[in-house]
């Protein structure tokens, strides 16, 4: 019988748009028999077991071999801990010791000592703890399919886009479910800051996460998911599929891909103005090279990724090592390095922190930086070092007050003082520069800008603050509108302030790829936009149909509404009038 239509909710880990056909396959721990054993067939379990884990290391060195020529170093580093779990020779020889003396089945052994060993770090909430246990349950589980000789063919492809479905899945299984042609992900578990997403988005595979309602998903089911609203379309119809289709041309690889065609970088208005169409880079990847080849600069790199790979913050020579690629990779454009912007609710496991009720009013952006002083003095010594191979900016985050930003600058001329007096290299004129995220800061900016090189208007967070609307809480999306007139005359106030003193001032956040509201944003005088590369190519063909002075008499109108849906209805209006 076939199945109805159903649309299911979830949470998108890894954006874009995929449509194709289910392939359900489980990851969870196979139920194994206990078997008792007489002496003479030990030895035989010993040496399945010592097969099983030869054939788990090598396929996991392929993989991390794989990943290498995929994605960037820091990420294969998730690889390098897998490997470490599989080879452990001390909990080896535990296991056989066990076998040995319960004189039963390895496979039943090991799964159950693995069981055993993780169960402290399910239960903590230590977030890199659990990431551990994930990361061991996933070798153990290829271990285990070896010794029981079910392990699946890696080299056997799926049917033509075929979208995976689990209650989970390990950044190994991403890797080589991709490998085998997997275009997509639907699973039980796992958080945007978890390893498997982060390799999923490094790669640009979409995620959604289904908690529940992943298991009403049939294998061979037809299916839409729309990893950047979370969506899953079960049995959609022709129509869906071809809207769908439609939507996924304006994002991910495709439309990535496009950005080799523009001739003209950085586009120019009709009136001859450039205007900087920058990148927002979360993970290194695919794109990057991409980005490099067009000269496209990269407007914010967000650092995250890093402590969240690790679990912890890294130590100056591995940040130093990233920092330097990106440098090189990027070295006919800047690339603006965001310090550490980690909320008080997604702090590396490494940091003791009290539980906060409201964490996004809470301990985050520039403030744990401000607290943990050699922490960020080891982000900025490594930035600084490697800034004498390429033209990177440091960009502070979510900056509220005055005393933040000289504290933040302080410590920062400490670290360049140090860096002199060892005869360490660094570009002296690296600029500075901090994120408008909070009111305080967009209505005290003419405060700031002496302080400052540049300026970036975060408009996500501006919009959260501003109306006091969390962007993840569905209970109040009617309110979370960067359109909003309240918002827009937040930025246009510190768009005109950065006029004044002669501060650049760019813009990022989703407001910045919104192709209707570009033209308002020209005609504030933002002549510079960091978003999302799968957007770029469409800005830049835009750009050349806009003249600033006629896109500057929609302004007033605009400031003067008194509603988003206002704003939106002049800003279609005025995209007609321009035959955009």
């Amino acid at each position: 019988m076939t199945q109805r239509r159903k649309v299911l909710t979830g949470r998108s880990v890894a954006s874009g748009i995929v449509i194709g056909t289910t392939r359900t396959v489980t990851s969870g721990a196979p139920a194994i028999a206990e078997l008792s054993l007489p002496t003479g067939k030990l030895q035989a379990e010993l040496t399945a077991l010592d097969e099983a884990v030869r054939h788990t290391v090598a396929e996991l060195r392929s993989l991390r071999d794989a990943a290498g020529k995929k994605i960037a170093g820091p990420l294969t580093k998730i690889f390098d801990a897998q490997l470490l779990i599989a080879g452990d020779v001390e909990f080896l020889n535990q296991v056989k010791e066990r076998i040995l003396a319960d004189r039963k089945n390895a496979s039943f052994v090991y799964q159950r000592m693995v069981t055993e060993a993780i169960a402290p770090l399910k239960d903590t909430s230590d977030t890199y703890l659990a990431q551990m246990a994930n990361d061991i349950e996933a070798v153990a589980r290829k271990v285990l399919s070896h010794l029981d000789g079910v392990a699946e063919d890696a080299t056997v492809s799926f049917a033509a886009n075929t979208i995976v479905v689990s209650d989970r899945f390990s950044p190994n299984e991403i890797l080589s479910l991709r490998s085998r042609r997997a275009i997509g992900f639907i699973a039980g578990d796992g958080g945007r800051n978890s390893h498997m997403a982060l390799i999923a988005r490094s790669l640009m595979l979409p995620v959604v996460v289904l908690p529940e309602a992943f298991v009403e998903i049939a294998d061979r089911t037809r299916v839409v998911v729309d990893g950047t609203s979370g969506e899953v379309i079960l049995n959609p119809t022709d129509q869906e599929c071809a809207e769908y289709n439609r939507k996924k041309k304006k994002l991910g690889p495709a439309m990535v891909g496009r950005i080799r065609k523009l001739s003209t970088v950085p586009p120019l208005t009709r009136d001859d103005h450039p205007i900087d169409i920058m990148a927002n880079l979360e993970l290194p990847g695919p794109v990057d090279a991409i980005l490099s080849e067009k000269r496209i600069p990269v407007g914010l790199y967000r650092t995250e990724f890093l402590c969240l790979e690790q679990g912890g913050f890294p130590d100056e020579e591995a940040q130093y090592r990233i920092y330097n690629e990106i440098a090189e990779t990027f070295a006919g454009a800047s690339v603006t390095l965001r310090t550490f912007d980690l909320g008080g609710d997604k702090l590396p496991g490494d940091t003791l922190v009290m539980p906060e009720e409201n964490p996004a009013l809470g301990w985050r952006g520039i403030r744990p930086m401000l607290d943990l002083r050699e922490v960020f003095k080891t982000q900025i010594r490594a930035m600084l070092r490697a800034s004498a191979h390429g033209r990177l900016r440091i960009l502070l985050p979510m900056i509220a007050d005055k005393s933040e930003l000289e504290r933040a600058r302080r410590m920062i001329s400490q670290v360049m003082l140090g860096l002199r007096r060892q005869h360490e290299e660094y570009r002296k004129e690296i600029e500075i520069g901090i994120m408008i995220e909070v009111p305080s800061a967009a209505l005290q900016v003419e405060h700031l800008l002496p302080h400052c090189d540049f300026v970036a208007i975060g408009t996500n967070d501006l919009t959260q603050y501003t109306m006091s609307a969390d962007r993840n809480n569905a209970l109040v999306a009617d309110l979370y509108q960067y359109l909003h007139p309240a918002v827009l005359q937040l930025v246009k106030r510190v768009a005109t302030a950065c006029q004044r003193a002669g501060v650049p001032c760019h813009l990022c956040g989703e407001a910045a790829g919104d192709h209707a509201a570009l033209p308002l944003f020209i005609g504030m005088g933002i002549d510079k936009f960091s978003m999302n590369p799968a957007r770029i190519f469409d800005a830049c063909r835009l750009v050349g149909k806009i003249n600033r002075e006629v896109a500057a008499s929609l302004v007033p109108g605009v400031l003067a509404s008194d509603s988003a849906s206002d704003v939106q209805k002049r800003l279609a209006e005025f995209r007609k009038t321009l035959s955009l």
